[in-house]
This record gives C-alpha cells, structure tokens and sequence, in this order.
C-alpha cells in the first residue's frame, strides 16, 4: 500500500464513512498484506499497528483509536 492508501483507509475511518471495528478489520488486512508482500511501510503506519492490534471492539472506546488515527494521518500529512 502507497502513503496515500494509508491515508485513505485512516480518513474513512475518521470520517465516519467506517466504523471503529471495521477500521480495526481493515487496517490489520492492510498491514498483514503489506508485509506478506515485503512492501516499505510508513514508520507512522507501524506505530498506530500495535494501537489498533491492541484495540478490544467490546472494551476499548473508539474514541481513543480515533485520536490515534488522527495523530497518525497528521504525521503522513506532513511527511507528503
């Protein structure tokens, strides 16, 4: 996946347009696909993996991931 792939998986989710357990899903599918496929991941990427891996669907308040995914798209913003 490109920056811009990134960008758009974390913008839907922060636009209401996925939910916090879709975006869970989809995000994981990324990753694992992208290092299946040896492909370069953002380090910004690699840093919201392991808040999204951690984020319980039946526990955790979505709230806190999406504060995250909006630090993360901030840092991929600037680095474009």
């Amino acid at each position: 996946m490109t920056k811009d792939d990134w960008r758009a998986l974390i913008e839907s989710f922060l636009s209401d347009d996925t939910d916090a357990e879709s975006f869970h899903d989809d995000f994981l599918e990324a990753w694992k696909g992208a290092r299946e496929d040896r492909e370069t991941i953002p380090d910004v990427i690699e840093d919201l993996f392991f808040t999204v891996e951690n984020f319980d669907k039946s526990e955790d308040d979505p709230d806190e991931l999406r504060d995250e995914a909006e630090k993360a798209l901030r840092k991929l913003n600037k680095d474009a």
